[in-house]
């Protein structure tokens, strides 16, 4: 069967046997993770959900705040979180699922002005019902902070082994998020230089991992790149990445949503 032909198939209960790995070998490309943390911070706020925090390679990054709620549902990534985080009285770990009512209902109490979800939506069959859940928990004006792979050109074996049932588009993603009553801030594609090499790994080589080599060759190279990227991005708004990245709104009031 040809590449163009892969199609994504239903998750096994449980995660798939490359996810944690895959997480472990991310926690090490540090530069990277900063970067799109840097990205993010200007616009979370005090009270932040983390909807699928895996091992909290992202969530190191907003222990400042007011209020850090942890959520996965792998109950051994919480595990690892409440024993790592458990001198950090701000932080709070459970175990939920984003599209399960009930996890909303648990979670409303604490009035998020923040939601982050980093490389998750896609993990998600039903995205919609994903992203109504997470404007049902933000306050009004309270900001979603999402990240997502890019380029339905790139699916391939590694988005297969991590259980992605697809990768978005910017012409996707937006309507997705304004049907769920977002008003979008900002939409756009981030890391030019991750292409060339998951395009190698997962369309080529039908890899199930990325090499701990080549991410520790990225990561060296990380500052260059992100150099490089921001001063095309300053002159082309180039439609290409290998991620998107979106910041939106919950409106005040409902009928102000565009």
């Amino acid at each position: 069967m040809g590449f163009g032909q892969i199609v994504p198939t239903q998750p096994a209960s449980g995660s798939y046997p490359v996810g944690y790995e895959t997480l472990r070998r991310m926690a090490n490309v540090a530069r990277y993770n900063a970067w799109i943390a840097r990205e993010l911070a200007p616009y979370a706020g005090q009270r932040v959900l983390e909807v699928g925090c895996g091992i909290g390679n992202m969530s190191d990054y907003f222990l400042e705040r007011e209020l850090l709620v942890c959520m996965d549902m792998m109950p051994t990534h919480v595990e690892l979180l409440r024993q790592r985080y458990r001198r950090h009285p701000n932080v709070v770990t459970c175990v939920g699922d984003i599209t399960d009512p009930t996890t909303v209902t648990g979670l409303r109490a604490y009035r998020f002005d923040t939601v982050l979800c980093l490389n998750v939506l896609e993990h998600i069959a039903d995205d919609g019902a994903a992203l109504a859940h997470m404007y049902d928990l933000l306050q009004p004006d309270g900001r979603l902070l999402l990240f997502v792979p890019a380029g339905t050109y790139l699916f391939g074996t590694l988005d297969l082994a991590l259980g992605h049932y697809r990768r978005y588009e910017r012409h996707t993603l937006a309507p997705l998020v304004q049907k769920a009553g977002f008003v979008i801030e900002r939409l756009g594609y981030l890391n030019l230089a991750g292409i060339p090499g998951w395009w190698l790994n997962s369309r080529m080589l039908g890899r199930h991992l990325l090499p701990e080599g080549q991410l520790r060759l990225f990561n060296g190279l990380a500052p260059l790149f992100i150099a490089a990227e921001r001063l095309i991005r300053s002159v082309w708004d180039v439609p290409l990445g290998q991620s998107l990245l979106c910041v939106a709104r919950r409106p005040s009031h409902p009928d102000s949503a565009s």
